[in-house]
């Protein structure tokens, strides 16, 4: 089924998500880079979330790429498809909605990921 965007929750979940009280995960790497998947069968520590309704660079400037569950709505410089390989960079402090189950953060970067479901 595809997402459905904003509509996806009800009321009082969007109040939730706005406020990021689904909770939150800091991913980053000192050294090297660091590639988060959601879901069954995902990367360990984040198989029970579904995706993340939001990104945040933060401590500096963060280079990103995600893959957004609806099709080519992806970040990434490659003709909105993710692979792996062209990466956006985010000033500090900025945020980027949408539903990502995947994110990409260059080695030495670090994102606050707003978890959604």
């Amino acid at each position: 089924m595809a997402h459905k965007g904003i509509r996806e929750f009800e009321a009082v979940e969007l109040s939730g998500v706005a406020l990021g009280q689904n909770g939150f995960k800091v991913i980053g790497d000192p050294s090297s880079a660091v590639e988060v998947t959601c879901g069954s069968g995902g990367t360990a520590g984040y198989t029970d979330i579904n995706y993340f309704v939001a990104f945040k660079a933060v401590n500096d400037d963060a280079i990103v790429e995600a893959r957004s569950v609806t099709g080519g709505d992806d970040f990434t410089t490659n003709s909105g498809v993710y692979n792996g390989s062209s990466p956006i960079t985010i000033l500090n402090g900025d945020i980027v909605y949408g539903a990502f189950d995947k994110l990409d953060v260059t080695g030495g970067d670090y994102i606050i990921a707003y978890i959604g479901k």
